[in-house]
């Protein structure tokens, strides 16, 4: 099959009024860029295998596509490389009926994790006495890497598997691994943060040529630490990345940025970046024009466990055993607290008096200053139809201070 050309353009991409909640809650990814629905499709957990939500995961990709949800967020290492093959045959099926044209679609994937495929990849070059460069060998089968080899190789079976010939922006996926690293073999903070962003630049000069040569429309960097305080040896810093992207071009790619955000983990939204504490990550990503996408809005981080900010689905006849049942027990209950307060914060705003907690959650973060999209698990019909409704919901106009008073009421961070 042949690849589809092109990339996303601000004309096939632009909001439409009354064409339903993903065609007209759209904004900008970039000046002049793309417009991007305010609920992306995020694809973690989707692919050709059941476990993987087959076929339903397809079908409800499929679903979101036709509904007009334009950003799909994916990564090399998603499902093993099964979630870029799946949304490559959606895609191709949707513009073979006509229903979808390649200029309405941002297509995000991202580069740095070595797993599975790509771990064999990765070995068998040692053998062949090639190996990747400045591999970062953070355990048994997960290794990381972000130099420019690896970049090229994987920026091509990327589209390969998506059936595209370009990308609309490719990320740097959880850079910080490196710092981890370092931190694991004791090597002193400003050491590894000089060799860190070092790689970063040799890494930001490879994806500037990829865009030169139209394989990538522009990139940007996924990070769980952004937000993170200063002192944490792991944290990455929005501010020097845009440092060091000027110093390569003033007329740079640069573009992007993705972090975790939601009612727990809210460092990017409130947190000081840098030194000097003058901005969050959040101000500098509007003041600066850089696309923010959230991810993990429903899944919190917490003490090394998972919290999840949704409410649980009980299938009919599911056995559980005792550990079982009293965590559906703390989840029920956890959703039944964050779900009354949001109603409590929200009693003023007309529209929100029945809305559950998925979709709280949802419009409250894509009401922030500073978000672009939030990418949401639509791995279900369902869920597809859930995120919409949301977005159906009024805008909040007090987005933070609702956020800030929420956060406050609860009782992770004491």
């Amino acid at each position: 099959m042949t690849p589809l050309s092109g990339l996303a353009t601000a004309e096939n991409t632009a909001p439409e009024a009354l064409k339903g909640a993903f065609l007209a809650r759209r904004k900008a990814l970039w000046p002049n860029g793309p417009w991007v629905s305010e609920a992306g499709f995020g694809s973690y957990r989707i692919g050709f295998h059941p476990s993987l939500g087959a076929p339903e995961s397809g079908m409800a990709l499929e679903y979101a596509l036709r509904d007009g949800v334009n950003l799909v967020d994916t990564s090399t290492n998603y499902g093993d490389g099964q979630s870029e093959l799946l949304i490559g045959r959606t895609i191709a099926k949707l513009v073979a009926e006509g229903a979808l044209k390649r200029e309405n679609l941002v297509l995000i994937s991202k580069v740095g994790y070595v797993q599975g495929q790509n771990h064999d990849l990765a070995m068998s070059r040692i053998k062949e006495n090639k190996p990747f460069p400045d591999m970062v060998k953070f355990g048994e089968n997960i290794w990381h890497c972000i130099h420019p080899e690896f970049i090229r190789d994987q920026v091509l079976r990327s589209c390969a598997r998506l059936g595209v010939k370009s990308l609309d922006v490719f990320l740097l996926h959880n850079p910080e691994y490196a710092l981890k690293h370092f931190e694991n073999c004791d090597m002193p903070v400003q050491e590894a943060r000089n060799i860190f962003y070092s790689r970063i630049k040799q890494s930001f000069e490879c994806l500037e040529e990829l865009v030169k040569e139209g394989t990538i429309g522009a990139y940007g960097v996924s990070s769980n630490t952004f937000g993170q305080p200063e002192e944490d040896p792991s944290s990455v810093s929005a501010q020097k990345l845009w440092d060091i992207a000027c110093k390569i071009s003033v007329k740079n790619n640069f573009k992007v940025i993705q972090f975790p955000l939601n009612l727990i983990e809210v460092g990017p939204a409130f947190m000081p970046m840098g030194a000097d504490g003058s901005k969050t990550t959040l101000q500098f990503a509007l003041e600066h024009s850089l696309g923010t996408l959230v991810n993990r809005p429903f899944n919190a981080m917490y003490e090394n466990g998972l919290i999840r900010l949704t409410r649980p689905v009980v299938h009919e006849g599911q056995e559980m055993n005792e550990k079982t049942k009293k965590g559906l027990e703390n989840w029920t209950q956890l959703a039944n607290d964050v779900e009354k307060l949001g109603r409590e914060h929200l009693n003023q705003t007309v529209g929100y008096e029945d809305a559950p907690l998925s979709q709280l959650v949802l419009a409250l973060l894509s009401s922030l200053p500073g978000i672009t999209s939030v990418l949401c698990g639509m791995r279900r019909k369902t869920y597809v139809q859930d995120a919409q409704a949301a977005l159906t919901r009024p805008r909040i106009l007090r987005g933070l201070e609702t956020f800030s008073r929420i956060y406050e009421d609860l009782e992770f961070h004491n």
